[in-house]
């Protein structure tokens, strides 16, 4: 099995700000009879939806079965045609020192969500979870001509788990300095290892949803024109509306153990109903929005702590869109007194997902466990993703 791999990673996430492109290269190796690994981000590209594809993206659950296909083929063209382009770019790059067609092991594509609605820890009857998200894999491979390895939840969600989040395992063998990886998109979560002896130690790692994030702070600065609240500048005009902070904070997911996962789903039917009934101004329910998220994060991190052994100093990685909200940060940071809370490099930040999910690429390709049943709840570790061959990878057979 070789030790250098290379991966793009794509990722879509439900902030609906657009497309992260990332092309990564991965070396494997051996120390004290542990498998490591080191990474490094080689090219990235963002490709901004245009409102045209919010609103399609945004809809896209509300489409009947044929129109739902007809969508994932159209958006299954936007991806192709921004790889083609990002692929053209890099080969055209002086930095550029390999053949990417010779060299590119996979196309790794996190999709688009749509449906996660995985089992319900919460039901008593025996309930069948699912989990959809868009993209045509044998149209992307097809397409580019490069291998492909998509729909990376569906396995875990058919060993009863969550199918989220996935990044942990990246969290774990990619960034293990850190005791916390924090993630603000359009759901903040949270990864962390438990107090053992060996830090490689995939079972040891666990991870959950926290709480809205951006999705709902985009949804309200949408209302004021605005396509995401820059800085926090929008919501630090606004205060804390306490009666509704305390109709957040009283959300029964806040009471339910880990593991566990929050979707679009989940917001639109307990959320977003408590804010159409406010007659706060809509920079109050930003500021109240915001508090919310980082009270939750930090209340999280804060129980977790608590049943930490070592009383160490500890460290948090902060990565997504909302680490460049700085009343989010402030607040986190208030919160927080004795945690380090650490935003990652703007490269970090932008495409830390993309890497990870490029990660995940690689590690289906070895055969190797790339979804954690310690952080989705699923009756054991997998290995997940469907993979399409490249169409030189096939082997055609004339004899029938």
């Amino acid at each position: 099995m070789k030790n250098i791999y290379h991966s793009i990673g794509l990722m879509s996430g439900t902030s609906l700000d657009g497309l992260d492109i990332a092309l990564c290269q991965f070396e494997n190796y051996t120390k004290n009879d542990s498998s490591l690994w080191n990474y490094e981000i080689i090219k990235t590209g963002f490709v901004e939806y245009n409102q045209s594809w919010k609103q399609k993206l945004q809809n896209a659950h509300l489409l009947s079965a044929l129109e739902l296909k007809k969508l994932e083929a159209e958006w299954t063209n936007f991806l192709v045609k921004e790889v083609n382009k990002f692929v053209l770019q890099s080969k055209e790059s002086s930095k550029f020192n390999f053949s990417l067609k010779s060299n590119l092991d996979c196309i790794s594509s996190h999709g688009h969500t749509i449906f996660h609605q995985p089992n319900s820890k919460k039901e008593k009857k025996q309930e069948i979870g699912f989990t959809f998200q868009m993209g045509n894999g044998a149209m992307l491979s097809a397409q580019t001509g490069f291998k492909v390895i998509c729909d990376f939840r569906q396995t875990d969600v058919a060993l009863g788990g969550q199918g989220a989040p996935l990044v942990p395992i990246g969290d774990q063998l990619l960034f293990s300095d850190y005791d916390f990886c924090l993630n603000l998109g359009g759901i903040a979560n949270i990864s962390f290892n438990k107090d053992s002896a060996d830090k490689n130690n995939i079972d040891t790692r666990f991870a959950f949803d926290i709480c809205p994030c951006n999705m709902v702070l985009n949804y309200l600065s949408n209302k004021l024109g605005f396509e995401y609240d820059k800085g926090g500048n929008l919501s630090k005009e606004g205060k804390v509306n306490k009666e509704l902070l305390q109709k957040l904070n009283d959300l029964d997911f806040y009471k339910e153990d880990y593991p566990k996962s929050l979707g679009r789903e989940w917001v639109e039917k307990f959320v977003f109903p408590l804010l159409e009934l406010e007659k706060s101004t809509i920079k109050d329910l930003l500021h109240t929005c915001t508090y919310h998220s980082a009270f939750q994060i930090a209340e999280s991190i804060k129980k977790i702590e608590s049943e930490s052994f070592s009383k160490s100093k500890k460290k948090v990685l902060v990565t997504g869109g909302g680490a460049y909200n700085d009343l989010l940060i402030n607040y986190l940071q208030e919160f927080l007194p004795n945690i380090n809370v650490e935003k990652g490099s703007k490269m970090l930040i932008s495409y830390k997902e993309a890497l990870i999910f490029a990660f995940l690429g690689i590690l289906r390709l070895r055969g190797e466990i790339n979804t954690l049943a310690s952080v989705t709840g699923a009756t054991k570790n997998s290995c997940g993703g469907s993979i399409y061959l490249a169409e030189s990878e096939f082997s055609i057979s004339s004899g029938l």
